[in-house]
């Protein structure tokens, strides 16, 4: 899930072949050398990390120069990509470059790349891992084939000053509180939402994820999706979101323009009241206007409270170890010091601001922000539906994204935007 400065699968896809899902916005690296695992010293040892959370990149080469004041013979190449990850990952391997470490997106891309793995089981830290982490890189074979980056979770970021304005004492957790809402907002002069629908990533991953992640069973959903038992068509709970994401675009201003960094920068000015948003939010908030007052709220697309008062919540990503790297011990005990021992946990909390996917240690909450302190609140309240993107066929997340688009511009109506969504699954899955 990404912070733009942002996963079962029944058919075999050989390497050579695609790998989808990318964050957006830009990249971060430092120099690396051309073969894994060297160093220009012959008495210093290289690991180098290719990973996709850019917002992450200054504080993980803070994290590896404070490694490296502990283990001189140590040192680290980091390279930090968002956008085209994937393809710049498939790129590496094409010229046999592969990462000693790199980011695998777990389910459907566990799959894909789980034949290139160092098989990661008798770690210790392993133990300590959260289920909702934890399944998430286990392979079929029963074996844990990556590190948890981050528990990253989705829904609107509100501005709380600009609700108080508005005379709004508690967040909604019902449609029709939402359009109450929105209309007290408007009555006080204030933008209500914003929608960056001029790119694909948020629609394609967390609007359309609503639906799947609402489904009495999402994976066995999912399954049938893939089996031909189950359809978007017709769907109840696809109807609701389709709805709630005409809702929202409408209440909105200038959507299909509006990008990434268009809906941040409105944000983080105190120009609208709510737009979609995570924790990954909070390092871009706090850099831009550390004074604004802000929440992770639902997503209400009915008027069942129960059901909507959850966020949305899932696994960021896993740093995977290259079996063929002639650092993998290295690797390892980077690992081990990042995750078991207090100051590489302060690493991980607090300069990194993440929040682990282990049962070991948590969220620093003075650090992670008030976007993250929502988030986990409700973690611990279990009150969060999953995100399943990572079992989506390579390129779904995108033709979905781009339906959405199609959907609010008018193009199709709400029928045709389900059986757009049917279509292009049943494409890419075949």
């Amino acid at each position: 899930m990404k912070r733009t400065k942002g996963r079962l699968t029944m058919l075999c896809v050989s390497l050579a072949g695609v790998l989808a899902l990318t964050a957006c916005g830009g990249q971060a690296n430092e120099g690396q050398n051309s073969q894994t695992g060297t160093s220009e010293s012959a008495k210093t040892k290289t690991i180098y990390i290719y990973q996709n959370k850019i917002e992450i990149d200054k504080a993980l080469k803070k994290t590896a120069e404070a490694y490296t004041a502990l283990h001189p013979d140590i040192q680290f190449s980091i390279e930090s990509v968002s956008d085209n990850f994937s393809t710049g990952l498939k790129t590496k391997l094409a010229s046999g470059e592969l990462p000693d470490v790199f980011t695998v997106l777990g389910n459907q891309d566990l799959k894909l790349w789980q034949s290139q793995l160092e098989d990661l089981t008798d770690q210790p830290w392993t133990k300590d891992m959260i289920p909702l982490a934890k399944e998430g890189i286990t392979g079929d074979d029963g074996k844990v084939y990556g590190l948890p980056v981050s528990v990253e979770g989705y829904g609107y970021v509100y501005n709380k000053k600009l609700f108080q304005q508005a005379g709004i004492s508690k967040v909604p957790v019902t449609l029709t509180e939402l359009k109450q809402d929105v209309e007290s907002l408007k009555s006080a002069g204030i933008q209500p939402l914003v929608g960056a629908y001029m790119d694909w990533y948020q629609a394609g991953n967390f609007l359309v994820n609503m639906g799947i992640a609402r489904q009495k069973d999402p994976l066995a959903f999912i399954k049938g999706l893939y089996d031909g038992t189950a359809t978007f068509v017709g769907n109840e709970i696809f109807k609701e979101v389709a709805d709630f994401i005409q809702y929202d675009f409408a209440n909105g201003k200038n959507g299909l323009s509006t990008n990434f960094n268009n809906q941040t920068t409105q944000l983080v000015n105190g120009e609208i009241a709510m737009t979609l948003g995570g924790n990954w939010l909070q390092p871009t908030i706090d850099n831009g206007n550390a004074s604004l007052e802000t929440g992770l709220m639902p997503l209400p697309v009915n008027d069942n409270p129960e059901e909507n008062d959850k966020l949305y919540a899932g696994v960021s990503g896993y740093w995977a170890i290259n079996k063929d790297s002639n650092v993998k011990k290295e690797v390892k005990d980077f690992f081990n010091w990042l995750v078991t021992t207090p100051e590489g946990q302060t690493h991980m909390t607090k300069d990194m601001q993440l929040i682990p996917g282990f049962s070991s240690f948590s969220a620093d909450n003075e650090t992670i922000g008030d976007l993250g302190a929502d988030l986990s609140r409700y973690l611990k309240e279990g009150k969060v539906y999953g995100s399943y993107n990572s079992y989506y066929p390579d390129g779904v997340a995108q033709a979905f994204g781009e339906a959405v688009q199609r959907f609010v511009a008018g193009q199709v109506d709400k029928d045709g935007f389900l059986q757009e969504l049917q279509n292009e699954w049943d494409r890419l899955a075949e």
